[in-house]
């Protein structure tokens, strides 16, 4: 019973759940995490009250909202008890994520289909709007058994993520600092693309400017920006920052860096329309790693973490519930287009 108490207490730290909403959501994850099994009794309203201190009329609702969930059964007035259909339900997982591009719908499925049948994933997408990042936090808190959450980089995302329950809650894809430690699956932008620049300099020095394409509000990781300025003032490259690439403005002996597919795919339409040869005529190295870029045009070299290796290591989370302190590596995929 005391793990119950527990659990209940739990969600008291989730400041949009009314009392009642605190003991249905502490019994659903006590049931998820096999603390109680079927044909268990339950505390009574007597041992909540007690327990807790919230009044009986409280406790009741939150009883009855769990019987017409089939979760909970009354016997006899014997109490409350787990019903044979709870053990059956499943785990939910709040997943939000940033919006569907393709390296978020490889991360998808292999995540899907790795954590199986038995657990519901309900998928959010917040496209890097703080205000639509935090009314979905709010809306989820207290209402899933976990959380995979990919977050918007602000000052105000520690305090909109310290409505979730720390240990219930993973970090995809970005590093935010907390107030208490959260597990996290992450990558790495900094010192991965300086490395990246370094190892690949002869090849770079071929070309008389590098291009890089940052877009201000778009999610871009304000490290790959630093790291490529630092590179290139070191090594009194020339380099050029532009919000996006226009159409038509190609020119020969360019290396071109973009961070989002909005500027890859114009350069390679405008490299195609002129018969021009990726690596031969104009250089192109992207972010993140898509099925299209292994074959268009020859090929697309990228640098890129392992969005699938990511998912993997997510839904481990998700089935055995234990921490995860994961970094996964960025790799460079050379398709010749440099």
């Amino acid at each position: 019973m005391v793990d119950i108490f527990q659990r209940i207490r739990e969600f008291s730290e989730v400041p949009s759940l009314s009392k009642h909403e605190q003991i249905v959501s502490g019994v659903l994850t006590s049931i998820e995490d096999q603390l109680v099994e079927r044909g268990q009794i339950l505390p009574s309203i007597n041992q909540m009250a007690s327990q807790l201190g919230f009044a009986r009329k409280t406790i009741d609702k939150a009883y009855s909202e769990l019987k017409d969930r089939g979760v909970v059964e009354s016997r006899n007035r014997r109490g409350f008890f787990v019903s044979t259909e709870a053990v059956d339900q499943t785990i939910r997982v709040a997943l939000v994520l940033y919006e569907f591009r393709p390296f978020q719908e490889m991360f998808y499925n292999v995540f899907r289909q790795s954590v199986g049948e038995n657990v519901q994933v309900d998928t959010f997408f917040h496209h890097n709007d703080l205000a639509v990042f935090e009314d979905i936090v709010a809306k989820v808190a207290g209402r899933y058994g976990l959380y995979v959450i990919a977050p918007v980089i602000d000052a105000k995302t520690p305090a909109i993520l310290d409505q979730l329950i720390s240990s219930r809650l993973l970090l995809v894809d970005r590093f935010v600092a907390t107030k208490d430690e959260v597990s996290h699956v992450i990558q790495e932008f900094g010192a991965s693309t300086y490395a990246l620049l370094t190892d690949l300099e002869k090849r770079i020095k071929k070309y008389k400017r590098v291009e890089l394409f940052y877009r201000e509000g778009a999610a871009y990781p304000v490290e790959i920006l630093t790291n490529c300025r630092r590179f290139c003032r070191e090594r009194k490259l020339k380099l050029l920052v532009k919000d996006q690439y226009e159409t038509g403005s190609l020119e020969t002996g360019v290396l071109y860096l973009t961070i989002g597919d909005a500027d890859l795919w114009p350069i390679v339409e405008d490299c195609i329309d002129r018969g021009w040869t990726l690596g031969k005529d104009v250089g192109v190295l992207s972010h993140n790693e898509s099925r299209i870029k292994k074959i268009v045009h020859g090929g697309v070299s990228t640098w890129s973490t392992d969005f699938g290796r990511m998912a993997e290591r997510a839904a481990r989370f998700v089935l055995e519930r234990k921490p995860e302190r994961v970094v996964v590596p960025t790799v460079f995929i050379d398709r010749g287009s440099f």
